[in-house]
């Protein structure tokens, strides 16, 4: 973008007497391009894309403001979406960043456990949102292990198999281990949670506390979102202790969050290629 496009989106996103002084690139994932935005009204943050990516972008918006209201976290504060000059994007406050608190992991853990202590009568959400810039079906069950199969790996691995993705041996593996997550998974009451929270998704704000980013809301079984945590790394053990210690986890938990990482690691082979295959099929054989 350029500064004469951003000058019309803070103007129709803030006030018309709001001017850009500068702008800079930032890191924001490998999906849109991002900036911090300074003005004569303070610092802004703001993703950019394509317009066909306004509704992931307004997906998002009601995803920050549904965290918002219901944890204690910190999170950006979103200020627009739209779309301008050829481009949609999203708008949200400025967290300055800086080195971790003393306490930041024990925070951490402590803020998500409460927030998966909000609870509702249905698994899914009461809209449909996005998994990186893949749809994400939110469909309501009021059983957790139908949520997870119909509306989290089925479509996950349909996909990946139109596009050509999984061998039929890896294929036949997971449909086995699809009908027979009754004897792996546990249900619970549903939690709200974050929806893709791995490092990317967290920073640290100015004093050091701990800030969610980038959400895929609803309500599920809370050990999907702490097995998530686990896939890429980056989370210190005193986070999980925390964790532990504010909300506990049922016996069992590590074994269990192999079948939950099937979720996130067919999305990521549907975005970036057959690099989590191997992982996907070791999974697969190893509980189908």
């Amino acid at each position: 973008m350029n500064s004469h496009s951003l000058n019309k989106i803070l103007k129709q996103s803030i006030s018309g007497s709001v001017k850009l002084i500068s702008y800079n690139p930032v890191g924001g994932g490998c999906i849109n391009q991002c900036y911090r935005l300074q003005t004569t009204e303070g610092d802004y943050f703001i993703k950019s894309n394509l317009p066909g990516y306004v509704d992931m972008f307004k997906k998002e918006l009601r995803g920050l403001s549904a965290l918002a209201a219901n944890c204690q976290l910190m999170i950006p504060r979103p200020i627009h979406t739209g779309e301008a000059e050829g481009a949609s994007y999203l708008l949200l406050e400025y967290v300055a960043s800086s080195g971790y608190s003393s306490d930041y992991w024990e925070a951490l853990g402590t803020g998500l456990a409460a927030m998966h202590k909000v609870t509702a009568s249905d698994y899914g959400w009461h809209e449909d949102n996005y998994i990186g810039k893949l749809p994400q079906s939110n469909k309501l069950h009021s059983d957790w292990l139908e949520f997870f199969k119909s509306e989290r790996l089925q479509p996950q691995f349909n996909l990946a198999c139109s596009s050509g993705l999984i061998p039929k041996k890896a294929a036949g593996s997971l449909e086995r281990l699809f009908g027979n997550l009754d004897n792996h998974l546990l249900r619970e009451s549903p939690a709200f949670i974050h929806g893709d929270l791995w490092s990317g998704n967290i920073m640290s704000g100015l004093q050091g506390q701990p800030c969610l980013l980038d959400p895929a809301v609803y309500f599920g079984h809370r050990e999907i979102e702490l097995a998530f945590t686990t896939l890429f790394g980056g989370f210190n053990a005193s986070f999980y202790q925390a964790y532990n210690q504010s909300f506990a986890l049922t016996a069992g938990y590590k074994e269990r969050f192999d079948i939950y990482n099937l979720y996130p690691l067919l999305v990521h082979l549907n975005l970036f290629g057959q690099g989590y295959l191997a992982s996907i099929e070791s999974i697969a054989d190893k509980y189908s």
